[in-house]
């Protein structure tokens, strides 16, 4: 569940862009407790970015819309009940591969911060924007105590050729990079791309059947994984969408259609305590399924073109002058004020909203331009630190 921050100078309901999205894409947002709610079998998992969650409060503490109160209070009985697992992720939704690794802990903290404000707790599991994975971004993750993500099957099976295509796929795995080890679970991109498009429960049922509960000697882990929102304009009533479609009708069908015995619904963090990994794989660079994009780990859909090879120039320009600001500011023995560590956060925020994967995906001149305001604000706010601080100012 993510939407990026529209309005850059301002809360959100004095957008109209902002409005008109939220118009169209409440429902998957708040109809998903009303569901969980009605039958002790179901189990999801959830994530929200900070982005989003902040514009959703926005909304809330203006009284745009009634669906929007006590959302997070019902979202946290969803939870503890055992319906629902929530996953960290980075606040403003960033391709973490393509960010220095200390902008990728503050995207991280940034998200943990509101986080539990909002779930009341810590995640175990993230969801990586686009799951937009390295073997680089594990120290990390691990670092900020994460044990598990989610990265694209296909990424797997690449980098272990020889091994059983089914034990890697619907199994999870631990990886290691620099001394650090974290879990991998890895989602089937075809039921995952289907799902994306809408099927009902008896198509999945016929699918796992024939193409991989035959090849799996006892359970097996099936993860299916896509955006929250995908054909929002499909989610306007209660049998729209995955909700009406797909996960409600399964419901119905679990413990009550001897077809469907075989499966039982599930979290991550659940699976794990009973069939922890019991091997270390590698799992190549790359996103999920970007159509029309070559996936071969250089993540073309974020960096492809002169347009924005110049927007990330200028964000890691930026990037570099935030981070030597904080440096000179920590090695400083004059007392700086808590005014100008306030503004050295703002200076962090613009960076990390500069960071925002949705202006690379769409990459239009408008979009990108909205990474290199940030960008330029950032450096701005570095600025004034450092003329309060007598430090050598950035042009």
């Amino acid at each position: 569940m993510h939407q990026p921050r529209y309005n850059l100078n301002g809360p959100t309901y004095e957008s109209e862009t902002a409005r008109d999205v939220f118009g169209q894409t409440l429902h998957p947002y708040t109809y998903p407790v009303q569901a969980l709610m009605k039958d002790e079998n179901a189990k999801i998992t959830f994530n929200f970015t900070g982005s989003l969650i902040e514009q959703l409060n926005e909304l809330a503490d203006a009284h745009i819309d009634p669906r929007l109160d006590g959302l997070w209070e019902k979202y946290r009985e969803i939870c503890k009940l055992g319906r629902a697992e929530f996953t960290g992720c980075g606040y403003h939704h960033p391709i973490f591969p393509l960010i220095p690794p200390q902008d990728g802990l503050e995207q991280i903290e940034m998200h943990l911060r509101l986080y539990e404000e909002t779930f009341g707790d810590k995640p175990e599991g993230f969801w990586l924007p686009e799951l937009a994975f390295s073997m680089k971004v594990i120290p990390t993750l691990a670092k900020m105590g994460i044990r598990w993500v989610v990265v694209d099957g296909p990424h797997v099976l690449n980098a272990n050729k020889g091994k059983d295509q089914y034990e890697l796929q619907y199994k999870p795995h631990y990886v290691e990079y620099e001394g650090k080890r974290i879990v991998v679970i890895p989602r089937d991109r075809m039921i995952s791309i289907a799902q994306q498009s809408g099927y009902d429960p008896n198509w999945m049922r016929r699918e796992v059947e024939n193409r991989i509960q035959q090849h799996n000697d006892g359970e097996f882990l099936l993860t299916v994984a896509t955006d929250g929102e995908n054909g929002w304009f499909r989610h306007s009533g209660e049998k729209a969408g995955f909700w009406g479609w797909f996960f409600e009708p399964l419901l119905q069908l679990l413990g009550k259609d001897s077809d469907f015995n075989f499966i039982r619904l599930t979290t991550v963090t659940e699976y794990l305590k009973e069939h922890p990994p019991k091997d270390v794989i590698q799992v190549e660079d790359g996103s999920w399924n970007v159509p029309d994009t070559s996936d071969d780990g250089r993540f073309l859909k974020w960096t492809g073109g002169e347009q924005r090879q110049k927007t990330w120039n200028h964000i890691l320009d930026a990037s570099r002058v935030v981070h030597e600001t904080e440096e000179k500011l920590n090695a400083s023995e004059t007392r700086c004020s808590s005014e100008t560590e306030a503004i050295l956060q703002q200076a962090w925020r613009w960076l990390l909203l500069a960071e925002s994967s949705d202006n690379f995906w769409w990459g239009s001149q408008d979009w990108l331009d909205r990474s290199s305001f940030c960008a330029q604000k950032a450096i701005e706010k570095t600025n004034e630190v450092s003329r309060l601080c007598g430090f050598t100012q950035v042009s």
